[in-house]
């Protein structure tokens, strides 16, 4: 066992980072790749102008290209579509108002299969990315020129004059680094880096949604020569973690803030129930009898009884004060006499205890009665 011990400990210091870099990122969201089911592609190269923007045909996946910011001072990325336009032999004129359109069909034969995975991820830096987990086979023999592209594009965008364009494309990626031999499966991760995504306008820690990605193969079979037909394609939403919010993740919020609310209304209304019943006890030096404090007690919204009085020395009471039992909202007032006076405040306490409330005290405060003003109770206390 010891040996097992100093092995593993010795792993440990050779190789500190090897269970780190199993998974070097983190996943924000992902989703698997599945064979679209539109019926083609169509590649739109639209004018400076943007007088001629054809829509979308229902059932087809678009790419919008934009290949006019050095002419126009857009924020929108033109080098794609520039790359694109070039590869396909397509001459694109500034001075004119019409759209470019390309459609691509389907080939309709079974030449290749891709699967994987699309994932949202980010580095230590904290930046996102797209990264494309993918495993190509060839079912036949395919030509050299075979190409797959993954492209990002942006549902709705607009630049920073307010033009607006749907299924813009933001960012484009070519890959040949897989076999084209039949049978022979490549496992290869196709990356959108965060540098590229951040100089094509892509933020997708500030905009989690609103991209779609497309992954298309293009090629033929080895014996058709240059030909470059689509032979396969994926279409989708980009994943983004709101995605994969369960039902009850999303109410969870809103349970909380009406549990939250609740508890709020119910604290409220027990601290204005209780201000409500706490009743109001003011004292006064008695203008007739120089030893004597006239006392005004006011029920609150329940009923209280007066349990105790105590007084701080020198002043002493004379006699037992008075223990009152008020009902709701009722009003008297007593007079409570002193044995001697006394050139000093008077401070007295008056324990009470309210229904449903229990024990309460309530101090009482009076100025030396040589300096106190002789104050008289208002009009509707009396």
């Amino acid at each position: 066992m010891r040996w097992l011990f100093v092995a593993t400990l010795v792993a440990l210091l050779v190789f500190p980072g090897s269970a780190a870099n199993e998974n070097p990122w983190a996943i924000h969201a992902e989703e698997a790749v599945q064979a679209s089911v539109a019926e083609g592609l169509r590649e739109v190269y639209v004018p400076a102008s943007l007088e001629d923007t054809p829509a979308s045909p229902p059932n087809q996946v678009q790419w919008t290209w934009w290949s006019w910011s050095s002419e126009t001072g857009s924020s929108w990325p033109d080098d794609d579509a520039q790359y694109r336009a070039s590869n396909r032999n397509i001459s694109l004129n500034a001075s004119t108002n019409e759209a470019t359109t390309e459609s691509h069909q389907p080939t309709g034969a079974n030449l290749v299969e891709v699967s994987g995975l699309v994932k949202v991820v980010s580095a230590e830096d904290g930046a996102r990315m797209v990264a494309f987990d993918l495993t190509l086979t060839p079912l036949q023999n395919l030509s050299n020129n075979t190409i797959l592209y993954v492209v990002l594009t942006e549902d709705f965008a607009y630049d920073q004059h307010q033009r607006q364009l749907n299924h813009l494309v933001r960012e484009m990626r070519p890959e040949v680094g897989f076999s084209v031999k039949a049978n022979n499966t490549t496992s290869f991760v196709s990356m959108l880096p965060a540098d590229h995504l951040q100089a094509a306008g892509v933020d997708l820690t500030a905009q989690p949604t609103g991209w779609s990605y497309t992954i298309a193969v293009f090629g033929s079979e080895a014996d058709e020569g240059t030909a470059s037909r689509l032979m396969w394609m994926a279409h989708g939403e980009l994943p983004s973690p709101s995605q994969y919010i369960t039902a009850n993740q999303a109410w969870t919020p809103l349970l909380l803030t009406a549990i939250t609310a609740v508890i709020a209304i119910s604290l409220i209304t027990a601290i204005r129930r209780r201000q409500e019943a706490i009743p109001q006890l003011q004292a006064a030096w008695s203008v007739e009898e120089a030893h004597a404090v006239n006392v005004h007690l006011h029920a609150g919204s329940l009923p209280f009884r007066i349990t105790s009085w105590t007084v701080a020395e020198p002043w002493q009471f004379k006699g037992r004060p008075p223990r009152l039992q008020l009902k709701a909202e009722e009003k008297i007032q007593t007079k409570i006499e002193f044995r001697e006076r006394y050139e000093a405040d008077c401070h007295f306490e008056v324990g009470i205890e309210i229904e449903d409330f229990g024990a309460w005290k309530q101090h009482l405060w009076l100025r030396a009665p040589s300096v106190a003003a002789v104050n008289e109770f208002p009009k509707e206390e009396e």
